[in-house]
């Protein structure tokens, strides 16, 4: 699972009549945590208008086209997807833009579960969800890394975890810290240029993937490896992924992430950050320690004064450090994981 040397690439975003929508977050990672150039958004809804105009919180700015004939216009190298739509298969309108995009040379970049590259057969087509062939099982050889690692986890699945870790990495690196962001989903995999979608791993081996994302990452003597979270212990459709990045990984610590109202799926309620910080601690104990440090509140849709009341609350129903680092500032979560130790596995 090394990492390969990518070219650069310049995106055109196809997220047409969603890229306002909180669902378009391929789109909008890549926007504001990506490395590759952005040259325009292909939304015929807001054709004629700017990404900061539409979504300041973004970051960065880039034109607002309505067609493919239009972006092609700015010399883009790729087209993606800028969202996975319910269902997982895409309107016949969209796959008629990446058609006319394909047909004129460019790239589809995609996070679907559908594979994109039988229907574009000989065309450059970037399946994020593939995984590589080989992953091993989970071996232990983690347990060894360097690096403090770091895992983010959540009181609900969608709830920050990508943000959190992405934060984190930005607050590191403002502080003169190497880090290594190790993605584990389609949008951070994107963002990231390598990774693994853990969730399209066979699921004996999807601990052996999270292992190998940190011992790739562990390559580049970072001082902390920061491996993104995806779902959620008390998530039902979920916790499969969630426990196998878990024991994979080898965490030393762990950021909680949260927000004051969540998914309620199947009637399975979600449990409050305290609960769910010490389930996750025990959980991790079964192979290694890793005490969850600090808490990544997401306060989407509520007033700062509102925000600030619901972050101090949380810190003090856990009695841990606690920001919304989107909001604010990632710096009380990053003092706090520097200041955990390394921990040891349950080895014999």
């Amino acid at each position: 699972m090394r990492r390969e040397a990518s070219r650069p690439r310049r995106y055109a975003i196809l997220a047409d009549g969603w890229f306002a929508n909180r669902h378009a977050k391929t789109a909008h990672g890549l926007l504001r945590y990506g490395r590759d150039e952005v040259v325009c958004v292909i939304d015929s809804s807001l054709a004629g208008r700017r990404v900061l105009e539409v979504m300041p919180q973004l970051g960065r700015d880039a034109p607002i086209v309505g067609s493919v004939r239009e972006a092609l216009e700015l010399g883009p190298t790729s087209v993606l997807v800028g969202l996975a739509p319910a269902g997982g298969r895409l309107p016949e309108d969209w796959m008629r833009s990446l058609r006319a995009a394909s047909d004129a040379g460019l790239e589809i970049v995609s996070g679907l579960h559908e594979r994109l590259a039988p229907r574009f057969p000989g065309r450059p087509v970037w399946d994020v969800r593939e995984p590589p062939e080989g992953i091993p099982l989970f071996s232990g050889e983690a347990f060894g890394v360097e690096p403090r690692v770091v895992l983010t986890v959540g009181t609900d699945s969608a709830i920050g975890k990508m943000t959190a870790t992405l934060e984190l990495e930005r607050a590191a690196r403002a502080s003169g810290l190497r880090a290594e962001f190790a993605a584990t989903g389609q949008t951070g995999v994107v963002i990231a240029g390598w990774g693994v979608c853990v969730d399209a791993v066979v699921a004996d081996f999807a601990a052996g993937a999270a292992e190998q994302l940190v011992l790739e990452a562990a390559r580049s003597s970072p001082d902390l490896i920061l491996v993104e979270g995806q779902g959620a212990l008390g998530h039902p459709a979920y916790s499969g992924v969630t426990l196998s990045l878990l024991h994979g990984s080898c965490p030393d610590c762990l950021v909680l992430c949260t927000a004051p109202e969540g998914e309620v799926f199947a009637g399975v309620p979600r449990p409050s950050p305290s609960r769910a910080a010490r389930l996750y601690e025990e959980v991790a104990s079964l192979v290694k320690p890793a005490p969850v440090v600090a808490v990544s509140a997401n306060t989407r849709g509520l007033a700062d004064a509102e925000a600030a009341e619901y972050v101090a609350a949380v810190s003090e129903e856990t009695g841990l450090p606690a920001a919304d680092p989107f909001r604010t500032s990632a710096d009380p979560i990053l003092e706090a994981v520097l200041r955990a130790p390394k921990t040891r596995a349950r080895v014999a």
